[in-house]
């Protein structure tokens, strides 16, 4: 990364106006230069960013930043979580000193960030997270190109038939995420270890796509068009409104929550219109459909860079923990699973979100290179 790109992206992280994607990149950028601070540490990037971040962490118009986990096992571990917080936001070069020191016996696990790889028609494969921005590939009159680190674009120069439409997939690994703008105009944000099917163009009835995993949607209008999304056991049929799906295959249930317009849920028994605010949940198992209110913060938490949980079991936070950082995880023989409400930014290296659990008192972590053992 430039100077000049490094001064830019500062300072739009400063002002909080960076995109997902630049955050990222940032934040990827400091995690990589902390990991050789030894090295880099006196360098003039290096001491800016790290003012900038930590700047950024101390601003309490950043929910991303605010890290505060509610105790569930009493008082005293209440106390110590607020001295930790105290220290963590107000002594920040104290705490980033600690990290360092408790980091030299321990491996460093560092956050996902924009990974994914594009599946062509003919079997294919285009990797992304190394492509350089601009024209990818072309395939007949639809152009691939990549206009910004972690986004690619789909665009038609002349009409497509039918015969002319192929199927490309969009993949995200553990640790991994991608935006992607579809041919109708619709842009489609894929969490770590998702995928999106799609057609190079879409036909004249309709606008369907696969997925799996997580992806949130902010649909292109289109009346005469509806927009599908399908996955396992349900389709979702839009017009034009902006949603989450949550399916990924370890999970029981699968959540499709709306932002904002309408979408219909579809399932083999059940067939049901929510509004902004609701979501459905889906059983794998029971093929049942329910209907209940959701928070919208926590479920675009993940598309605005940060983890949110509400009131949500330890397993749970653990399997998307093993998404995003690429980890393995286990329990012991003892375990004892617990409930934590709380948030915290996704550009954390692993040992700090874990540290944060910790502070509870309910919960500890023994490391060993990328698997992580969950005790009481």
């Amino acid at each position: 990364m430039s100077n000049e790109e490094l001064d830019i992206l500062v300072k739009k992280y400063l002002d909080n106006t960076c995109s997902p994607q630049e955050r990222a990149a940032l934040e990827s950028w400091y995690n990589k230069e902390t990991e050789l601070s030894e090295v880099h540490e006196d360098s003039g990037d290096y001491r800016k960013l790290e003012s900038a971040i930590w700047k950024s962490l101390e601003k309490d118009t950043l929910p991303p930043r605010r890290i505060n986990w509610p105790v569930i096992s009493g008082a005293a571990a209440a106390v110590l979580l607020l001295l930790c917080s105290v220290l963590y936001f107000h002594n920040p070069q104290q705490a980033i000193q600690s990290v360092k020191q408790e980091d030299q016996t321990a491996s460093r696990i560092l956050p996902g960030g924009n990974k994914a790889e594009l599946l062509l028609a003919d079997g294919s494969i285009v990797p992304l997270s190394d492509a350089k921005t601009g024209l990818l590939v072309k395939q007949g009159e639809v152009a691939i190109s990549k206009p910004e680190e972690g986004r690619i674009s789909y665009q038609a120069s002349a009409a497509q038939t039918e015969e002319d439409i192929s199927f490309n997939t969009l993949k995200t690994p553990k640790g991994g995420q991608y935006q992607i703008d579809l041919p109708d105009g619709t842009r489609v944000w894929l969490n770590s270890a998702s995928s999106l099917k799609f057609p190079t163009a879409f036909s004249d009835a309709e606008r369907r796509v696969e997925v799996s995993g997580e992806v949130y949607f902010e649909v292109a209008v289109n009346k005469k068009k509806p927009f599908k999304v399908s996955s396992a056991g349900q389709t979702v049929v839009v017009l034009g409104t902006h949603f989450n799906v949550n399916a990924y295959p370890e999970e029981r249930m699968i959540r499709t929550s709306l932002l904002e317009g309408s979408v219909k849920v579809i399932s083999e028994r059940k067939s049901v219109t929510i509004k902004p605010g609701q979501q459905t949940v889906f059983d794998t198992q029971t093929q049942e459909t329910t209907v209940q209110n959701m928070d919208a913060d926590a479920v675009l938490a993940w598309q605005k860079g940060y983890f949110q949980f509400n009131n949500e079991d330890i397993r749970s936070i653990m399997r998307k923990l093993s998404r995003w950082y690429d980890i393995e995880v286990e329990y012991s023989d003892k375990f004892i699973d617990q409930r934590f409400n709380g948030s915290v930014s996704r550009f954390e290296e692993a040992a700090k979100v874990l540290r944060m659990l910790e502070y509870t008192g309910t919960v500890h972590f023994k490391t060993k290179g990328r698997r992580v053992t969950v005790m009481p």
